[in-house]
């Protein structure tokens, strides 16, 4: 993991959650970097939370003015915008959750849990704001993790195969948000996780991997590497949920066929 996404995360567990961390010292071109890959991920304004929380620190006085007036803009812009951004789910994710909620109670703690949880997974597998996703999740954990019944909260889990999925997410949360593995609903062994590995991979830019077609009849990508990138993306997350990840793969490549330049 570089300095950059070390404190990408130290400013966002101190926006949301207000946890004192002291940042590493970057120069402004990597402080910039760290405003983009808030941007590409939504959370300008969290971050920014971040920055106003550790303020007194030096390295964060040292931000060249330019930049954090520009991250300042961003954040503003971020807040008018609608505050929850809502991942969507695949037709079958949805079908299988509509049809929990027909027998269950969908104000439930548990409920509204699993549901923030699939839309984390889903976004996860698809690079989809899911960093923003997951502050949602964490907050609700934060806020009423206690409500939660564990028991029924565990049969979901198992109905829709997501046991390695949330072990993942579990993870993320303990080493990336700060959260504490007493105020998951869930047991979870980050010791079993390469959670540095993991984030190395996140995406700093919102750069789309799309096909185009040249003068010729044949079709072509815009980035050589466009087919094998979108392969391990999915790949990355085979041993964790097998089934979405190889219909990802395959919806990706078909939304990306979209674009094809008439």
């Amino acid at each position: 993991m570089d300095v950059t996404t070390r404190n990408f995360f130290r400013l966002l567990r101190a926006g949301e959650f207000g946890q004192q961390e002291k940042v590493e010292p970057m120069s402004a071109c990597k402080w910039r970097k760290t405003m983009l890959f808030a941007k590409a991920h939504g959370v300008e304004a969290e971050t920014y939370a971040g920055l106003e929380v550790l303020n007194e620190q030096f390295f964060i006085q040292m931000i060249p003015e330019e930049v954090t007036t520009e991250w300042a803009s961003l954040a503003s812009y971020n807040s008018r915008r609608t505050t929850l951004v809502c991942t969507a789910l695949s037709p079958k994710l949805e079908k299988r959750l509509a049809s929990i909620a027909e027998k269950a109670d969908s104000s439930s703690a548990e409920y509204q849990l699993l549901e923030e949880l699939l839309r984390l997974a889903y976004g996860m597998l698809r690079d989809d704001h899911w960093v923003r996703q997951m502050l949602v999740v964490g907050e609700m954990i934060r806020e009423r993790g206690s409500q939660v019944n564990r028991e029924k909260l565990s049969r979901w889990i198992d109905k829709f195969h997501l046991q390695k999925m949330i072990q993942l997410e579990g993870a993320l949360l303990i080493e990336l948000m700060g959260l504490q593995s007493d105020e998951l609903p869930f047991t979870v062994k980050p010791s079993e996780f390469n959670i540095e590995r993991f984030a190395s991979s996140i995406p700093h830019s919102q750069e789309q991997m799309r096909f185009s077609q040249g003068k010729d009849i044949f079709v072509h990508t815009s980035n050589k590497s466009a087919i094998v990138w979108n392969a391990r993306r999915s790949a990355r997350f085979l041993r964790y949920y097998p089934t979405e990840s190889i219909a990802n793969l395959f919806a990706s490549f078909a939304k990306s066929l979209n674009n094809i330049e008439e």
